[in-house]
């Protein structure tokens, strides 16, 4: 089970090139007004081949004890969503509150089976190739209020579809190999 957490803010800021003449240039309507102070959020999720666990929305800066919040109820409640009894790996990469040693100690515990992750992991993590997608999936969004973008997300997130997870997932070999390829550098992944 893939997890992690990412920000999303209310206006979609996809990548846009504009064309236009060299007279042009300060016209109206080949302009974009930029937006300073967007409303954001941070969110945790966890998906898996068998599908997507629960998101989690994050109300302030996610220390090490809001993240064991989420394992005891997001992160154990996906589980038992994806696999029942069945065995499976939690993957969360190397940031500090994943490696705290309360956390640690909390996965002991709890006998929660940890993925081994490497100390650097650029590309890796197929849940960053799914938080684009789910931002890209509600770009039409207008939202003016941070509630208001979470449950848009979270309706987003419900309906991502099986074949793109098992896609991810399928994924992985190749990303392994690229990374090794690329000694441990990002690898376009």
């Amino acid at each position: 089970m893939w997890t992690d957490e990412s920000p999303f803010v209310a206006r979609f800021h996809g990548r846009r090139r504009v064309w236009r003449l060299h007279n042009e240039r300060f016209n109206p309507l080949t302009t974009q007004a930029t937006i300073k102070h967007d409303i954001k959020i941070n969110v945790w999720g966890a998906f898996s081949l068998h599908g997507i666990g629960i998101i989690e929305e994050i109300k302030g800066i996610m220390d090490k004890e809001m993240y064991l919040d989420i394992l005891e109820n997001a992160m154990i409640l996906s589980a038992d969503m994806l696999y029942g009894r069945e065995d499976w790996q939690l993957q969360q990469d190397n940031d500090p509150k994943h490696t705290a040693r309360v956390v640690k100690a909390w996965m002991t515990h709890n006998n929660v089976p940890l993925l081994p992750w490497p100390a650097q992991s650029p590309d890796l993590n197929p849940i960053e190739n799914l938080w684009s997608i789910l931002d890209a999936s509600c770009k039409d969004r207008k939202c003016n209020m941070a509630s208001k973008l979470f449950a848009i997300l979270r309706d987003a997130w419900g309906t991502l579809d099986k074949s793109l997870l098992e896609s991810l997932v399928n994924s992985m070999h190749d990303r392994c190999q690229a990374v090794i390829e690329a000694k441990g550098g990002a690898s376009g992944y």
